[in-house]
């Protein structure tokens, strides 16, 4: 039986030997056949370098708090600001630093119950340094993202007792992922959107709120676009060094001096004036349009400081008072004379002050207030790219603020503003 099964074997080898050598000689007559084709790699371009824009969102926010009762609780808000990063590439790896200005909106009321007092907790503004990591896919760019956080929170009682609460730092941490798309937009030309997924949580913080303590945990759930600038792959230097570049986008920092003036009148009649002033420092974006030597333009700008000063308000003669959060947008127009473009600016900004009754210790953590500024300044040239700038603002409320300081309905606040803003910005033409 192994025999014939040998020998059908044998004779089904042999059988398709003789069949293919047939087939071997003529196909050593034909042409040779083309080499198979590999399969095409991921086409790799170029994400090396520095780059810089503005974002904004939605956020929600988780909250826990403890007393000697605990509560847990979530509320939505928006996050808008500024971003800035540098990246390096092998092959198609991109790897990088970032990171941003956001101020944030995200808050929750927690209602009274036995062993917890009635209170509120919102979220200011926060600051990211992320190392990313990405990989290159032509025009997109998916990452993954992870760094430090460092947020500013506030924790209140509810009405009529919102002045009694606290402002505090934390620094926490935060993971995320996205994708960075580069894309020909009209007017203004490459660039690059982002969406982008941010998880930040921070640790367990005291808020002290003029009597009852409490321990509070804060995380974010973060979804955000953003419009960034980078060096565009097509730019080259400029035949002629002496022609002067004021197109496209631009970024840089930015910082300075302002003095603020607060007029707080009362319900019952009375008003008080004093002042504030202190430094500053931030990021600020823009793009311009040249027509000829004439130039338009749009920028935004978020800055913290401390414009800080002390004065009365009614029912409450001895106040702290500090500017530390400000976003502005605005349109500029300018004129290029050589190296030399002087400019007028115009636009909104958004200010957050912390306001304290020193003798009282009641803390009013975050008093917004919108404005309307217009200013004049100066940009120049220094190398192709990078361009200083010194100008003056002037800022005035758009409306009276309640800041709820020593009362819930007291007291209506108005504030202008000088101020001195010098800046450095890099040129992503």
């Amino acid at each position: 039986m192994a025999s014939q099964l040998f020998g059908m074997r044998g004779r089904i080898f042999f059988f398709g030997l003789a069949t293919l050598l047939p087939l071997s000689a003529q196909a050593a007559d034909l042409p040779a056949p083309p080499p198979p084709v590999a399969f095409p790699p991921l086409p790799v371009s170029d994400w090396r370098g520095p780059y810089a824009g503005t974002f904004v969102g939605a956020g929600l926010g988780v909250f826990s708090t403890r007393e000697t009762a605990s509560a847990s609780g979530s509320g939505t808000g928006f996050t808008t600001g500024v971003l800035g990063g540098y990246n390096w590439q092998t092959g198609a790896i991109v790897y990088g630093l970032e990171g941003d200005i956001a101020t944030n909106t995200m808050q929750h009321s927690f209602a009274g119950a036995p062993g917890l007092t009635a209170n509120t907790v919102e979220e200011i503004y926060a600051l990211h340094g992320r190392a990313r990591l990405g990989y290159d896919l032509g025009a997109f760019m998916p990452f993954v993202a992870g760094g430090v956080a460092f947020g500013q929170n506030e924790q209140f009682r509810q009405a009529p007792l919102e002045f009694d609460g606290a402002t505090h730092n934390s620094t926490g941490w935060t993971l995320g992922a996205g994708v960075d798309v580069k894309v020909a937009l009209p007017l203004l030309g490459l660039s690059v959107l982002r969406g982008e997924y941010l998880y930040e949580a921070y640790p367990t913080t005291t808020f002290g709120l003029n009597g009852p303590v409490l321990h509070t945990n804060i995380a974010d759930h973060i979804f955000r676009v953003a419009l960034i600038s980078r060096i565009g792959e097509t730019w080259r230097a400029p035949a002629n060094p002496d022609v002067i570049d004021w197109a496209g986008d631009y970024a840089g920092v930015i910082g300075g001096g302002a003095w603020d003036w607060l007029t707080t009148s009362g319900n019952l009649g009375g008003a008080t004036k004093f002042g504030a002033a202190g430094p500053f420092a931030g990021a600020y974006t823009g793009h311009n349009w040249m027509f000829g030597q004439t130039m338009l333009g749009l920028e935004g700008a978020t800055t913290l400081g401390h414009i800080a000063g002390h004065g009365g308000q009614p029912g409450a003669i001895t106040t702290s008072y500090n500017d530390y959060a400000q976003s502005d947008f605005r349109g500029r127009v300018g004129y290029s004379i050589g190296r030399f473009m002087p400019f007028l600016a115009a636009g909104v900004s958004y200010n957050q002050s912390r306001q304290i009754d020193t003798l009282a210790a009641n803390d009013q953590g975050l008093v917004p207030s919108w404005a309307g500024t217009a200013g004049v300044g100066l940009d120049y040239m220094l190398t192709e790219r990078l361009a200083f700038r010194a100008e003056y603002l002037y800022s005035r409320s758009l409306a009276n603020e309640t800041t709820h300081l020593d009362s819930d309905a007291c007291c209506t606040q108005r504030r202008t503003s000088d101020t001195l803003r010098f800046g450095l910005a890099y040129y992503f033409h």
